[in-house]
């Protein structure tokens, strides 16, 4: 099985490199990376217009014919922003997912969200993938998983935290990672749960005091999900 990882960061494939070895090392499968900086540039700049949409999804389709010898099975989206953009990727044989859906998933079977992120532009994104998911019943044509019934709406509260992004722009992810577990260390209220929107914020897990909700990041979620994929497959 041939996957591809789309980063709109460069630093994004660094933080994904420990996920991938602890779950997909032994497991029969050929990783590619790609990296296009410029799409979440444009997000964040121009929204998520027709032309930032037009430009994701002709980088899907470049990575889906990118090999020759054997077809792209797999392209997950790292970037939660622009992650329904590519999933909406038309005419490619290539599964799309992006890296925060098995996230939502696990989310949506909580009545009491808390959505953290560094970058608003991608706080709406995940708002609505949360809503999409628990519409479709906590489950996913995408993920191929078992459906059940819809429930209610959970109830999401949905919070920026402040002054963190520049510190990973500018390569500083320790101080990126205190920043964010810091705010969550400070949540009064009480969610059930907590979902850091962006797989950059993960590593703040390790900063984190106890507390009576659990941290869900996508990272390990979406790689998690995939060997179980791979091992469906072999």
């Amino acid at each position: 099985m041939n996957i591809c990882f789309l980063y709109t960061l460069q630093a994004n494939e660094v933080l994904f490199k420990p996920y991938i070895d602890k779950y997909l090392k032994e497991l029969p499968v050929t990783i590619s990376h790609h990296t296009n900086e410029r799409l979440l540039q444009n997000a964040m700049e121009d929204g998520l217009t027709e032309q930032v949409a037009n430009d994701v999804q002709q980088t899907i389709t470049e990575i889906a014919k990118s090999n020759t010898e054997s077809n792209v099975d797999i392209i997950i989206c790292t970037c939660s922003t622009i992650g329904d953009l590519a999933e909406k990727t038309p005419n490619i044989s290539a599964k799309i997912i992006r890296v925060d859906r098995p996230m939502a998933e696990a989310a949506v079977q909580h009545d009491n969200i808390l959505v953290l992120a560094a970058l608003s532009s991608t706080l709406k994104p995940t708002v609505e993938l949360l809503h999409s998911v628990n519409t479709e019943g906590k489950t996913s044509k995408h993920l191929d998983q078992p459906t059940t019934k819809p429930k209610n709406l959970p109830f999401i509260q949905t919070e920026l935290v402040p002054k963190a992004w520049p510190y990973y722009f500018a390569g500083n992810t320790e101080m990126y990672a205190r920043i964010i577990a810091a705010h969550i260390n400070a949540v009064k209220t009480k969610p059930d749960i907590v979902v850091l929107a962006q797989a950059s914020m993960a590593p703040a897990v390790q900063y984190c005091n106890e507390s009576s909700f659990e941290i869900l990041t996508s990272p390990e979620l979406c790689l998690r999900y995939l060997a179980g994929a791979v091992k469906l497959h072999a």
